[in-house]
């Protein structure tokens, strides 16, 4: 498993996680996207644009903590949606959590709105992907190989 490194962190008013632009984001979502066939979706109470995808793409799930949780078949409209309008009406992501799975398989994980991200493919191509997406966004230091 591979997590990415960020060069800066930085927070709103509110201390939610925010970059200056989401276009690796989105990449990062679609080319996961391509081994994924569910989801897994996790908003804070307050969190509307979020808890509003989630109703529209998923069911709602039972949560033992205060986030609303919602899981859904990864499709095409559910994915244009998603990364089309992933920044809140306050610069952040709308997503706390957004886990991509395959099957039972986590394939990947983007936590506190999109600083702390999960990547579960390794092999050359999605290492060439990687490199790519780090290249053309310098706020990605890097990326470090996690022991599951």
């Amino acid at each position: 498993m591979l997590t990415l490194e960020f060069e800066e962190h930085r927070t709103n008013d509110a201390g939610k996680e925010m970059f200056e632009e989401y276009d690796w984001w989105k990449q990062l979502v679609a080319k996961a996207a391509e081994k994924a066939d569910s989801f897994q979706l996790r908003c804070w109470e307050d969190e509307s644009e979020g808890i509003a995808f989630g109703e529209k793409f998923g069911a709602r799930q039972e949560s033992t903590t205060k986030e609303v949780v919602f899981a859904g078949k990864v499709t095409p409209e559910m994915l244009s949606s998603l990364t089309e309008h992933c920044v809140g009406s306050d610069g952040c992501l709308s997503y706390f959590t957004l886990a991509l799975y395959a099957g039972n398989q986590l394939v990947f994980e983007s936590a506190h709105y999109g600083y702390e991200i999960y990547w579960l493919h390794t092999g050359f191509a999605e290492m060439g992907f990687l490199m790519s997406l780090a290249k053309n966004h310098p706020l990605i230091k890097g990326f470090h190989n996690q022991k599951d």
